[in-house]
């Protein structure tokens, strides 16, 4: 105990003769210096700047003073705070024409158009020197799974349950880029004068081509349509053109979160108006010579396929891309289509197209109605309305023929969109043709006769009969003839007495005397009838 004790005194004394050390806590860790904001340089005629900002490059170059691309970049930065970060390269690093192959593969194969589209899409391709896109069609249309398409009046704010599920109608693949196409046999000539007339546009289409995405303007875009317009485009192929690109700019602001297209280029622009409205029908005359001249077809669908369209104006690819036999209700005599141009509706089967489908089938549910190509029901009307004599029919003119004749049958423009199909009453206005000679048709039709009946035919109302009753005296008649004479003596005695004063009247009404009746001195039934005075 004495030991322990000795010892703690000599620490003590120990420690106090040491000097007093200050423990202070660890500093951290010096980061450096601070890194800067990016500063633009000078490239070629403009000024150019480079950073990174949240894992993404952004390279601006092309401004003209150093402020300039900074504020640039500054929004840029901001884009990306607000709607993230833009997908793939970003509209400054990526081509139109690459652009177009990504849009092409994400959204062609939902689209029903989707074979018009690719070939517009693979003319920048080819010009790119991209591989080319080949869609082939699904023979059995498939939902997407998990993948809705927003509603026609989508919006921010447009809630989730008004999306529908996409269908696929198409697969798309790439293939290959090709530098010499295959020219079928006979068509050297007319391509050769086809490429030196469409050189202009071409060079144009190139050029966007190559170009990013950010660095296309609005000028760029109207240089090119107005190098169509000099070829002589027609204006529905130029809305078309148009339409693609508005639809990319729109795609790649939405869904890519390139948010410096902001301003779409391929709006505002001077295009020339679309007048490509058609007013051909086919009269009667035409369809008996066109029937007569079906019957040396000799494809066998051409003649009872015409005469279903023309009978429930319904397009041409609905009977032959979309009808099965298990659409077909028997019962309401309908053509339920559940997936046509326009979405599902019910087309209405008259009589004669009734008949035509007993004629075809029926066949397996999942059988389709006939089984022809557009191209060769459309060749097959054209040799026939060669060998029949009639010019400028077309096949879309079935159908305007069918929408015609409803209308001038009803004068019911709700039941001609239902036959059609329209959405608008617009719409179906363009189908139904009603011009001067069908009025003067109605205002010339011969009327028919209207037959006149007898007295003795016409049976008087039974209201109007009395019912007899036993031992009741006849009532007399309410006037005699003696009577009814003298009435009319009397009318013209004061008639003449009124003319016969000489006096001048003011000019008005001549009040003729009146007529009273006196009734008869006796209660109860008698045979003579009330006596006639005149007071004036």
């Amino acid at each position: 105990m004495r030991s322990s004790t000795s010892a703690n005194c000599a620490i003590a004394a120990v420690s106090a003769a040491l000097p007093s050390v200050v423990v202070s806590p660890a500093k951290p860790k010096s980061k450096g210096k601070a890194r800067s904001e990016a500063q633009p340089y000078r490239e070629g005629a403009g000024y150019a700047i480079r950073s990174r900002y949240k894992g993404n490059d952004i390279y601006l170059s092309g401004h003209p003073t150093g402020a300039a691309v900074k504020k640039a970049a500054r929004q840029r930065r901001d884009a990306i705070d607000d709607h993230g970060a833009p997908q793939g390269r970003g509209p400054d690093l990526t081509t139109a024409a690459q652009a177009m192959q990504d849009y092409a593969m994400q959204r062609l194969r939902f689209k029903k158009g989707a074979v018009q589209e690719a070939v517009r899409i693979n003319n920048y391709l080819r010009a790119a020197r991209l591989s080319t896109l080949l869609v082939t069609p699904l023979k059995t249309v498939l939902p997407a799974s998990g993948v809705t398409a927003a509603p026609a009046s989508s919006g921010a704010k447009a809630s989730s349950k008004e999306k529908k599920p996409l269908t696929v109608y198409f697969k798309v693949t790439l293939e290959p880029y090709k530098s010499e196409r295959v020219i079928a046999n006979g068509l050297h000539a007319h391509r050769k004068v086809q490429l030196t007339k469409t050189a202009d546009s071409r060079r144009h289409r190139a050029v966007l081509a190559g170009r990013a995405m950010g660095a296309i303007g609005r000028a760029d875009m109207q240089r090119y349509m107005d190098a169509m317009r000099d070829e002589g485009v027609a204006p529905a192929t130029m809305k078309l053109e148009q339409a693609m690109w508005r639809g990319l700019f729109n795609y790649a602001f939405s869904k890519w979160a390139w948010a410096s297209l902001i301003d779409n280029p391929a709006t505002q622009l001077e295009m020339p108006v679309v007048e490509n409205e058609r007013k051909r029908t086919m009269s009667h005359a035409e369809q008996s010579l066109l029937d007569a001249a079906l019957l040396d077809c000799r494809n066998l669908l051409v003649a009872p396929v015409l005469t279903l369209l023309r009978e429930t104006a319904m397009r041409a690819s609905e009977p032959l891309e979309h009808a099965c036999w298990r659409d077909v209700n028997w019962e309401r005599r309908v053509l339920c289509l559940s997936d046509a141009k326009a979405g599902k509706r019910d087309v209405p089967l008259s009589p004669v197209a009734i008949e035509v489908l007993r004629n075809l089938g029926p066949g397996e549910p999942n059988e389709p109605i006939v089984k022809i190509t557009y191209d060769a029901l459309k060749k097959g009307m054209e040799r026939a309305c060669e060998r029949a004599g009639i010019k400028n029919l077309h096949l879309q003119d079935i159908r305007r023929t069918a929408a015609t004749r409803l209308a001038l049958k009803t004068g019911n423009l709700f039941l001609v969109k239902a036959l059609t199909g329209h959405k608008t009453d617009k719409m179906a206005a363009r189908y139904m043709q009603v011009g001067a000679d069908d009025v003067v048709n109605v205002l010339h039709a011969p009327q028919e006769a209207t037959p006149v009946a007898t007295v003795a035919e016409v049976e008087p109302p039974k209201s109007a009969v009395p019912t007899p009753v036993e031992n009741e005296p006849a009532s007399p008649p309410m006037f005699t003839l003696e009577q009814m004479q003298a009435m009319a003596q009397l009318a013209a005695q004061a008639a003449v007495a009124g003319l016969n004063t000489g006096k001048s009247t003011p000019p008005g009404p001549v009040q003729i005397p009146l007529l009273t009746l006196v009734p008869p001195p006796a209660p109860g039934p008698s045979r003579e009838g009330p006596s006639l005075s005149l007071v004036a």
